[in-house]
């Protein structure tokens, strides 16, 4: 039987988000997400010699040039994830243009290509892939259900049930509620299962998206968790976004 395909994706990276949010807890250019959790994430991939997307926001290419860098010298896939982390369904078109032509020059200035999109907050919007498509990106990754080729782009979908942050992050207490869960973040082990428990429940011919975050990583025992999965993950078939996108084309 062929194993499950399963795209494994990272987003986030350093502080962008905080920053798009307001909220400014330490000095930029020192965050844990980058400082404490990438090292061993990328230690724990090279181990388990798997090759991923990390959908990056591109203004870590200021902030953590170095570790951009490392990622794509390491031989995954570097996504854009917007400028700083700007939630994708509320920007006019001409933001969007403007957003994707900085990321890609940034990313550009650090040798980078990427060819990948995952828009902040799973929506696309109503502007849909005209900017993407303008900006070279071939494949995206929305929140949805099913893979397909619209006019030459990939879509690949996830669903928040497999999604880290839909169990570990505070902030999410409103989508778990909408997903019949507890309001309260759940304990790693608890996240754990549930997660995998979503994932075997997939259509086995689906490709299934999985999420996670390297900011939940910089805690011990969400860390524990998370590397269990991806030990787990290595028995199925985990690929690239930007590599199955290509085989679906």
């Amino acid at each position: 039987m062929t194993p499950r395909t399963v795209v494994l994706t990272f987003d986030n990276l350093g502080e962008a988000a905080e920053l798009e949010q307001g909220v400014r807890e330490r000095p930029e250019g020192d965050h844990p997400s980058v400082t404490t959790a990438l090292p061993r994430l990328l230690q724990a991939l090279d181990e388990l010699a798997v090759r991923v997307t990390f959908f990056v926001e591109g203004l870590n290419t200021e902030l953590y040039p170095d570790a951009v860098r490392e990622i794509s010298e390491r031989g995954h896939e570097i996504g854009m994830h917007g400028w700083l982390h700007e939630r994708w369904h509320k920007l006019d078109p001409a933001e969007e243009i403007d957003v994707l032509a900085r990321c890609r020059e940034a990313f550009a200035s650090c040798d980078i290509f990427p060819r990948g999109f995952r828009p902040p907050g799973g929506q696309l919007g109503e502007h849909g892939f005209a900017a993407l498509r303008d900006a070279g990106i071939d494949w995206c990754s929305p929140e949805g259900e099913t893979a397909d080729v619209q006019d030459g782009m990939v879509v690949l979908p996830f669903p928040w049930e497999l999604v880290d942050a839909t169990y570990l992050h505070p902030g999410f207490g409103a989508l778990r509620r909408r997903l019949g869960l507890p309001e309260q973040a759940l304990d790693p082990d608890d996240f754990e299962q549930r997660l995998w428990a979503e994932l075997e429940a997939l259509p086995a011919d689906e490709p299934a998206v999985v999420i996670l975050h390297p900011f939940l990583m910089v805690d011990d025992a969400a860390w524990a968790a998370e590397r269990r999965i991806l030990e787990r993950l290595r028995d199925l078939r985990v690929v690239a976004g930007g590599a199955l996108a290509d085989e679906l084309r």
